[in-house]
């Protein structure tokens, strides 16, 4: 738990200051935060675009990938993604941000 409060805490003071990041950006990260605690903390965790999308209420397969690319490039999550229909992408949230 104390994990999720430093990687929730370091996302918060981040964005303060960023004006990139909108109400997407704060969905998905939560919905991805949210899913590592489900995945006891192991990291990289992987992930399924319809559930992160139907959780973080995105509507838009282009936008989830937008979305998740600019955490990615902006340091808020390291994002692995698989191009193989069979294996899931893969994420990881730093917690020394």
């Amino acid at each position: 738990m104390a994990k999720i409060k430093k990687a929730l805490g370091n996302f918060m003071n981040g964005i303060d200051k960023d004006p990139r990041i909108c109400l997407s950006h704060i969905g998905l990260f939560s919905v991805l935060l949210h899913l590592r605690e489900k995945h006891e903390g192991k990291e990289p965790f992987p992930i399924k675009r319809e559930q992160l999308m139907k959780s973080a209420k995105i509507s838009s397969t282009a936008t989830y990938f937008k979305i998740l690319r600019q955490l990615h490039e902006y340091g808020y999550i390291h994002y692995y993604p698989t191009f193989n229909r069979m294996s899931q992408s893969k994420v990881q949230i730093p917690l020394n941000q």
